[in-house]
């Protein structure tokens, strides 16, 4: 059994190489790497261009087109038997792919999404966390699976349904939810329980902290998802409510951090709209200060 690991990168170069050394000391030693670099302006080539020695690491640079379209490349590319994805702040414990590989034997199933736990670690802090995964059971409930959090970094599938499946090009944020909706349909997403044995390295520039743009995209995902087209729009309307107003008030954090005030009251007006029973006081509290204390905003939010 052959894993193709991907990685799409862009501007990592101070992480690229911590990443790419972890997946080098594996015990499981059949796998072929590659990483799509996704226009990275840094010096992150220079950083990959000494692993390139080994000829199971490819390199593969493309126009600046995000993370879904990159991840779809990488598939495109992919020879081994199952994919495993790995961002570029990452690292894994070596023994990562032996775990998955004895995974996927237990469950005698060659066609089928695998997912597993993954760590968080906080560098300079001490709430470091784990994402636990989750037995499902097949056919798998539509309000079950939007219940739980599965990364791209904590899934590995067998190439037939990764070329089958690829990731909506037009997604930015939440690509992952999105596609494991898609797969789900059709077939098993299994877990593979233990310690995690993957680990995202948490630093300022991470693409979902409250000052970056991805949580105003996430916005635009759910709109698609929740489309009457999409198997996302059997999920259950009060579930749905609750994350439309999670989502609504991280757009709002976006905005009162940008100054953008007008904007900042409409969206946690409407997480007030949509669950009006979650962090009432605190939504007040921060409507209020929009209005009367600008200066104390910051304060409520970080």
């Amino acid at each position: 059994m052959k894993f193709s690991i991907i990685i799409p990168i862009y501007n990592r170069e101070e992480f690229i190489a911590n990443t790419i050394q972890s997946i080098i000391l594996q015990t499981y030693v059949n796998w072929e790497l590659l990483i799509i670099d996704d226009g990275s302006t840094d010096d992150s080539k220079k950083k990959i261009n000494s692993f390139l020695k080994d000829d199971r690491i490819k390199y593969i640079f493309q126009k600046n087109s995000e993370r879904s379209i990159a991840r779809n490349n990488g598939i495109k590319n992919a020879s081994g038997d199952f994919i495993c994805f790995v961002d570029s702040d990452e690292q894994l414990d070596s023994y990562h792919l032996e775990k998955i590989y004895r995974g996927i034997n237990k469950n005698k199933c060659a066609e089928g999404v695998y997912h597993y736990d993954i760590g968080f670690i906080f560098p300079h802090k001490k709430n470091n966390y784990i994402r636990k995964g989750k037995k499902l059971e097949f056919p798998i409930k539509p309000n079950e699976l939007f219940s739980i959090i599965i990364g791209v970094p904590q899934l590995c599938m067998s190439i037939k349904i990764a070329k089958k499946y690829n990731f909506n090009p037009n997604i930015v944020v939440g690509e992952d939810m999105e596609v494991l909706f898609r797969i789900s349909e059709e077939f098993p997403i299994y877990y593979i329980d233990g310690s995690p044995t993957i680990y995202e390295i948490e630093h300022e520039n991470r693409s979902v902290n409250y000052l970056n743009k991805s949580n105003i995209k996430q916005i635009d995902t759910f709109k698609l998802m929740f489309n009457k087209n999409h198997p996302a729009s059997k999920v259950n309307w009060r579930l749905k409510r609750r994350k439309w107003s999670e989502v609504y008030l991280r757009a709002c954090y976006y905005y009162c951090l940008k100054k953008s005030f007008f904007n900042g009251f409409k969206y946690v007006f409407l997480s007030l709209f949509m669950n009006p029973f979650d962090k009432f006081t605190f939504k007040i509290n921060i409507a209020f200060s929009i209005l009367l204390r600008k200066n104390k905003i910051e304060k409520l939010i970080i």
